[in-house]
């Protein structure tokens, strides 16, 4: 008999599948969504880090220069003084250097960073006749270089702000 009042709504175990069912689409909507909210996040902190690298890199780099021309502007005034000895400000600058070419082989992906440093290493190059010299040559040398070291600093520290860490 056909009652309209009468509706079938099926059983329990229909209900409970259907209920199941929905919980289950909703359930990987989330984890998929969450998954992706991850994977964003984790590849912003590897940019995020990646920048952070750079910067320290550029700051190493930066210290380094200035060291350089304060031995090679201490040396000129030595000169300017009437002498001393310069084989040690000349030793003083290659250890420096070294330390330079040991930042080259660094693993970066920025190649402003390895141009600057390689201007940097050209620009502080002292002769190997240096101490033989003149005194007014060695101030001149000395000079030059500390002068360039000044420039080479400034540049650097226009790097740091032409890379850009993104917020998402």
């Amino acid at each position: 008999m056909f009652c309209p009042l009468a509706i079938d709504w099926g059983n329990a175990a229909d209900w409970a599948s259907a209920v199941a069912s929905a919980g289950a689409v909703i359930a990987a909507v989330w984890i998929a969504f969450g998954q992706e909210r991850n994977a964003r996040k984790l590849r912003r902190i590897a940019r995020n880090e990646e920048h952070e690298r750079k910067v320290h890199l550029i700051a190493e780099v930066i210290r380094l220069c200035g060291e350089i021309e304060a031995v090679a502007g201490s040396g000129a005034q030595l000169v300017d003084y009437g002498g001393g000895n310069l084989t040690s400000r000349r030793d003083d600058i290659e250890a420096l250097r070294s330390q330079l070419r040991a930042l080259q082989q660094f693993p970066q992906s920025d190649p402003r960073i390895f141009g600057e440093i390689g201007r940097i290493l050209h620009a502080s190059a002292m002769p190997l006749d240096v101490a033989t010299a003149s005194t007014s040559y060695q101030g001149i040398m000395l000079r030059d270089i500390a002068r360039k070291m000044a420039e080479r600093r400034a540049a650097l520290a226009t790097l740091p702000s032409t890379t850009t860490v993104h917020p998402d």
